[in-house]
């Protein structure tokens, strides 16, 4: 090894010695602000230095790792807290959220993998007159249905890539090519293809009734599923909004599961609106594609302060997520040891 690789190695120690001085010395003094900041800093110079697999980590390793999450967390749950004040049931969810307390589901069938919000009417399936507003506006939809389909019978995106952390499973790699998309928004954002349709049609959908808090929410897609294809059972995000799914090209041959009951499509039926942090999974068992809109709404329990609560608490949860919320998990590699 030549000399200037001994003065970087000897650099970067010597930072290095300095950063858990001044992280010890912010610990003592209970400025957890600074320490945050300093481990972050730390992380995004050397994140392997927070990586144990493979090793045993000494006690000093392993001690920062804890710091480390705990203090993101703490970070987290100080600057999300605030929609306490909005609903109890909001704040109750933050402590879950940063497992501050446990979940009570009130269906063991419903385990939504991000945020969970107590005391909402817990079901799989919902009528069309329970979501305000919905109703009139499918009503709107209907001219422009075959406007949609002919967006479904050229989509050619494979939706399953849309998942985080997805399964290694040969169900889930069949399915890559069995279900197909075409977004018109996602993440609040119109497509361009949204911005090629036509102008009554944008029109129409920019006043669907859609959940609004970015970047969770609203996604707006044209999903595509194809003769003999199965989605496996799965849990969605959250329990804050329902999906909607409008008919384009459907059959009473494709059905949709969710806890423990069934839809199937029937030609008099203008929507399906299902709970999906209840497990779900659906298949279109027809020789034919099964094409429907599909798009996220609020849950009709909450109120107008909640709505606005979340769309600003997954606003600041993006940007904590992004930022030292990428220490909030280091620990979980410790709990493996």
């Amino acid at each position: 090894m030549n000399e200037g690789y001994y003065k970087v190695a000897f650099s970067f120690l010597t930072l290095l010695i300095k950063m858990t001085k001044q992280i010890e010395q912010a610990l003592k003094q209970q400025n957890f602000d600074l320490a945050t900041a300093l481990y972050i800093e730390w992380y995004e110079s050397s994140p392997l230095d927070f990586n144990i697999e493979g090793s045993q980590p000494s006690r000093v390793k392993a001690t920062h790792i804890a710091n480390a999450a705990n203090l993101a967390r703490r970070a987290g749950f100080n600057e999300l807290q605030f929609v306490k004040d909005i609903s109890p049931r909001l704040g109750e969810m933050v402590k879950v959220l940063f497992g501050l307390a446990q979940p009570s589901f009130s269906n063991p069938l419903q385990r939504p993998n991000f945020i969970y919000i107590p005391e909402l009417t817990s079901k799989p399936f919902y009528d069309i007159q329970e979501c305000e507003g919905l109703k009139s506006w499918i009503q709107r939809l209907q001219p422009f249905k075959d406007e949609l389909l002919d967006i479904g019978k050229v989509s050619k995106s494979k939706y399953v890539e849309e998942f985080e952390n997805l399964p290694n499973l040969e169900e889930w790699n069949k399915l890559r090519d069995e279900w197909l998309s075409t977004h018109l928004i996602k993440g609040g954002e119109h497509s361009e293809v949204f911005k090629s349709l036509s102008e009554p049609l944008r029109e129409v959908l920019e006043r669907a009734p859609l959940a609004h808090c970015p970047p969770h929410a609203p996604e707006m897609f044209v999903s595509v599923l194809e003769p003999g294809a199965y989605i496996p059972p799965h849990y969605g995000i959250s329990n804050c909004k329902l999906t909607v799914h409008i008919p384009l090209k459907v059959t009473k041959h494709a059905s949709l599961k969710a806890g423990d009951e069934i839809f199937k499509w029937e030609n008099e039926q203008s929507a399906m609106i299902f709970d999906d942090s209840f497990l779900h999974s659906a298949k279109n068992e027809s020789d034919e594609v099964r094409i429907v809109l599909i798009f996220d709404i609020w849950h009709p329990d909450l109120s107008s302060l909640e709505k606005e609560g979340l769309a600003k608490f997954m606003t600041k949860f993006a940007v904590w997520n992004n930022g030292v919320g990428k220490l909030a998990n280091l620990d979980a590699q410790l709990r493996r040891k």
